[in-house]
């Protein structure tokens, strides 16, 4: 494979492995009833939001994810108990916050998903690992330039 193609195959890499990383994550969670997509959302607002939420239009931005989808996933989320929505700013908006049950949901997964990550990339040596990271901050600093996500 010539250079022309490189970029164009490490994205293609990049995509079918996040999109196995998120089949596994959904597999091996499935009996906590929690999708990867939910876990990011729980762990980006107790992250983000700290106390006062964290408001949905911020969260969609922080996850890269389109704001219709966020909502999709959040409503849910809120009829699960693990999210609640609080007044913001004006009457039209409002913040999101992980309620106690959320709370302790994301603490039974927050370590099983540490232990699948590290199986995940157990084969890579530290400095390697530190390396695809500055990588993918890159990647991720140029997607939030670049790409919109609404049109």
């Amino acid at each position: 494979m010539g250079d022309e193609l490189l970029t164009s195959w490490v994205c293609t890499a990049l995509m079918r492995i996040g999109t196995r990383m998120a089949t596994g994550f959904d597999q091996h969670f499935a009996e906590l009833g929690i999708t990867q997509a939910q876990f990011r959302i729980l762990l980006a607002v107790w992250e983000q939001g700290g106390a006062d939420g964290i408001a949905p239009s911020v969260l969609a931005n922080h996850l890269l994810i389109e704001r219709g989808t966020i909502s999709i996933l959040t409503n849910r989320m809120v009829e699960h108990g693990w999210l609640v929505r609080k007044p913001g700013e004006n009457r039209r908006t409002y913040r999101l916050t992980l309620t106690s049950t959320g709370k302790q949901l994301l603490g039974k997964v927050i370590p099983l998903a540490v232990e699948l990550a590290d199986h995940t990339l157990s084969g890579i040596p530290p400095a390697q690992l530190r390396q695809m990271r500055a990588n993918l901050e890159l990647i991720e600093a140029g997607l939030r330039g670049y790409i919109p996500l609404e049109k």
